[in-house]
């Protein structure tokens, strides 16, 4: 008797290959976490700076402090003149916010108030500065023998 061989047909070997679409997914996820959590620094030119130039632009008008004095009775002087109601406090304080504004100057406001004046002038005094847009105000003693 005759051995018979078997013969095993050897199939050729696939070409390894990697499935790479799960890779992009991550890398796309990456791509996205770092984008939103990164914050953008802004250019140069997008910053509202002016630089400083030999050619003279800035005002060289100087805008002194505007003071204003509050006494025991509830008057308010305004650059030494006293104001006759409220609106007219108002008035002279928007008049020298428009003042510094036109000439491109922060205004600043010194409140001199009497210890014994009452608490709601001063607090008059401190709702109009806020509603003509004054925000510097330095609080100051108050000299008596003026």
């Amino acid at each position: 008797m005759k051995k018979r061989k078997k013969h095993f047909e050897i199939e050729p070997p696939d070409d390894p290959s990697l499935d790479i679409s799960s890779l992009i997914d991550v890398s796309f996820l990456l791509l996205i976490y770092f984008l939103v959590t990164s914050t953008l620094e802004p250019r140069e030119s997008d910053l509202s700076m002016e630089l400083p130039t030999d050619t003279g632009k800035a005002s060289n008008i100087q805008i002194d402090p505007l003071k204003v004095r509050l006494t025991t009775n509830g008057e308010i002087t305004i650059a030494d003149q006293p104001m006759a109601d409220d609106q007219a406090m108002e008035a002279e304080l928007d008049r020298y916010k428009q003042l510094t504004d036109a000439t491109n100057k922060k205004p600043l406001v010194i409140v001199s108030a009497d210890d014994d004046a009452k608490q709601q002038r001063f607090i008059d005094l401190m709702n109009a500065l806020a509603k003509v847009g004054i925000n510097t105000v330095t609080l100051s003693g108050f000299d008596k023998g003026k």
